[in-house]
């Protein structure tokens, strides 16, 4: 088996934070909303739930710490509570930061594919095979930067981080066998990467990361995850 962290994960789970500073962020009053000229705010890393601390902002107002409550696809703009926003134009050096995160909170809302045949070399490289399932909350659809149909994960005991009580599932995108399956953030990004959050392990019936009823992926047909545990090891 070979179960593996990306470089983004390890440096967050380490205590390494997401941060922006930047003269292209604006506030708006009428929506609670930051936005980013620079389109930055999903590749930096920010993502729903997250707890951020703004600084720099030359109305006080507008500093402080509050929650993310979601974030534009383009990374363009994220609305925010917590604050009572007051409109600024761009122009002054301002900083975002968030909190540090655990697993269960870097992985709320996330995504997991499956694809075919073997893993790529670790959880930074570009993805290779057929993807052939896309897992989330009742197959729904979710789009990076909201928690809609993202999958959660529930409770943590004696050191294993189990699913939610929710359905995981996924309908089958193509025909074939399930070789191995990535964990990504809410933001869902794929490609070649040393700063996305996701991990990866191998698909099959048994002696694997990832253990299936069946490996046999079907179009259209739906494939439902019953459990699903990340352990922390004792030593």
């Amino acid at each position: 088996m070979a179960f593996y962290f990306s470089t983004g994960l390890r440096g967050a789970l380490l205590g390494e934070k997401i941060t922006i500073t930047a003269t292209t962020l604006s506030t708006t009053i009428t929506s609670n909303t930051i936005s980013d000229s620079g389109n930055a705010l999903l590749t930096t890393g920010f993502r729903p739930g997250m707890t951020i601390t703004t600084s720099g902002w030359t109305d006080a107002a507008n500093n402080g710490i509050c929650t993310i409550t979601s974030v534009a696809s383009t990374g363009a703009s994220m609305v925010i509570a917590g604050l009572t926003l007051t409109t600024e134009a761009a122009g002054d050096s301002v900083t975002i930061t968030a909190n540090s995160q655990g697993f269960k909170d870097i992985f709320a809302n996330n995504v997991i594919r499956v694809y075919s045949g073997a893993a790529p070399a670790n959880a930074d490289a570009v993805e290779t095979g057929v993807l052939l399932l896309k897992l989330t909350k009742s197959s729904g659809a979710v789009t990076p930067g909201t928690s809609t149909n993202g999958n959660n994960f529930g409770t943590i005991t004696t050191g294993v981080l189990a699913k939610d009580a929710n359905v995981w599932s996924g309908v089958g995108l193509a025909d074939g066998t399930a070789g191995h399956f990535r964990v990504y953030d809410n933001g869902e990004i794929t490609g070649a990467s040393t700063t996305s959050k996701r991990c990866q392990g191998t698909c099959g019936t048994s002696g694997t990361d990832f253990v299936m009823s069946s490996s046999t992926i079907v179009t259209g047909a739906t494939v439902t995850l019953d459990s699903f545990n990340i352990t922390q090891p004792a030593s």
